[in-house]
């Protein structure tokens, strides 16, 4: 009989590496494609990975089967030859993208495993300070159509615009990198009928996001790492029912 696993203790938020104001010199824009600058990236994406690890395990105490990701920090031809942020990102385990992988089977196999193409809670940080929230990649197709149908009638659009509008935080919505907003807690039922109008599954990303300045206080009072723990954890009511699963199938001759 095989050893059972240990279980390792849940990453604890006052271990998390506070930021500093020299993270953000790391994105000057002569640094983008100079490989001479991989170790200064190396050590905040070291670092946005230690502070990751306490928000990860309290998404997983609500039961969020999440994986926690952090972004390449070297430039190559996959990122354009240039790094002009870092992120960490909540990602869908594996177990959970298996059923849209046996759906889709090997032709999408590039689609569905690589973890910045599906629904992600992210952490990003470039030289103009942190964005962050959920981002939806405009190749997760399956995710953006099945909520496009299901805001396509009154009750889906309705309780959509309940769980965002229950998002902590000051987050808004947004389309691609359209310039309107609809702020998470003023949301109506028809501004999601609006939003789908034009919001085209795989070509159109989707975000609930923000952004605080690199001079905003906030990002290096002792707390912040648990305030978007906090913040993240809001996300969660969203992202369920964002998510494609075999539960959560909207989608036209997937049933």
């Amino acid at each position: 009989m095989a050893a059972s696993k240990k279980k390792l203790p849940a990453a604890r938020f006052e271990d998390a590496p506070p930021l500093s104001s020299k993270d953000f010199l790391a994105f000057e824009k002569h640094k983008w494609s100079d490989p001479e600058c991989n170790a200064e990236r190396l050590l905040l994406k070291r670092k946005l990975a230690a502070i990751g690890a306490p928000i990860h395990s309290h998404l997983a105490a609500q039961g969020a089967d999440l994986t926690l990701r952090t972004s390449i920090h070297n430039p190559f031809k996959f990122n354009g030859n240039r790094v002009d942020s870092l992120w960490l990102y909540f990602a869908p385990s594996d177990a959970a993208k298996k059923p849209l992988r046996d759906l889709l089977g090997v032709e999408f196999e590039s689609d569905t495993d690589a973890s910045y193409v599906h629904a992600n809670l992210v952490l990003e940080v470039d030289f103009h300070g942190v964005n962050m929230g959920l981002r939806v990649h405009e190749r997760a197709w399956w995710d953006v159509a099945n909520a496009k149908r299901r805001c396509g009638e009154r009750a889906g659009a309705e309780e959509f615009a309940r769980r965002l509008n229950e998002v902590r935080g000051g987050y808004s919505l947004r389309l691609h990198d359209w310039k309107q907003e609809y702020r998470c807690g003023a949301l109506k039922w028809d501004d999601l009928l609006g939003y789908f109008r034009y919001c085209e599954p795989g070509q159109h990303r989707m975000l609930v996001w923000k952004s605080l300045k690199k001079d905003d206080p906030r990002l290096f009072d002792p707390g912040f790492v648990a305030t978007v723990a906090d913040e993240f954890a809001s996300f969660l009511p969203v992202y369920d029912w964002l998510l494609w699963s075999p539960q959560n199938n909207h989608l036209l001759g997937s049933r």
